[in-house]
């Protein structure tokens, strides 16, 4: 299996349906036991009745309603691949590190370590994150199964050695296909900005202060503010820096 090969059988996806069942073919080719793809949604996103999905090949229904529920409001791990792009690695040292944290956490977060334990979701693997343009959040975690035994050690290690490289290549592109297939959108009135707001806020985030930038556009300085706290307020940001990122984060600069 090579990037190229995976991205192709990707794009052809047509369905969600089609998605769930490739991407399951594809993950378990990687030499792991276990899957599990886990989306979060920006709650203002349009025909989005979920903040959070999760697709799997667990066979237990108790623990993946319980993971679904509670696993990203508890789990320490979840809530770093939440907040960064960094990679968790769970080799012999983290998985010696997660055990003994059980004692240190509090009793949510302890409970949800201790069932992936149970059900066999502690083994050799790695956990990746992504996140799209408008904000979408795509956590992707393979294990072994199980970091007993001599043989399972090696086949771990070699297993996250061989296929870290190929998921961290073309997961990115399976969250934005998931996407695409949803069919969710951002309101529309994120792309309703007027080419005066697009153009105060290409100077701003060149560095131009409201000043500068009416002296640029021959316009006010009052009147490059109007039209900055108008495209804060469509870009649902909270200040001038954050309009900006989100501008850029959503292709409108």
């Amino acid at each position: 299996m090579n990037i190229m090969d995976v991205v192709e059988r990707i794009s052809r996806l047509k369905n969600v349906d089609e998605f769930e069942s490739s991407i399951g073919d594809i993950l378990l080719t990687l030499g792991f036991d276990f899957w599990v793809y886990t989306v979060k949604m920006p709650n203002s996103f349009e025909g989005n009745p979920l903040e959070l999905e999760v697709f799997h090949n667990w066979t237990s229904r108790e623990f993946v309603e319980r993971y679904a529920t509670i696993h990203a409001g508890n789990c320490y791990k979840f809530d770093h691949l939440w907040k960064m792009e960094t990679p968790i690695i769970y080799d012999d040292k983290f998985i010696d590190r997660d055990i003994k944290m059980i004692k240190m956490l509090k009793p949510e977060s302890a409970a949800v370590i201790q069932e992936e334990i149970d059900f066999g979701f502690q083994g050799y693997g790695f956990s990746l994150s992504t996140h799209g343009k408008y904000g979408e959040k795509g956590v992707l975690t393979l294990s072994n199964g199980g970091s007993n035994g001599g043989g399972r050690r090696k086949d771990g290690i070699d297993a996250i050695s061989i296929s870290f490289p190929l998921a961290s290549a073309f997961f990115p592109f399976m969250h934005m296909k998931y996407i695409e297939l949803k069919g969710w959108t951002p309101p529309g009135g994120l792309f309703l900005l007027t080419d005066r707001e697009l153009e105060c806020l290409r100077w701003a985030a060149g560095g131009k202060s409201a000043w500068e930038t009416g002296m640029i556009l021959d316009i006010s300085e009052r009147t490059v503010i109007f039209h900055l706290a108008n495209a804060q307020k469509k870009l649902m940001a909270t200040n001038k820096i954050q309009a900006v990122a989100r501008a850029v984060l959503y292709n409108l600069l």
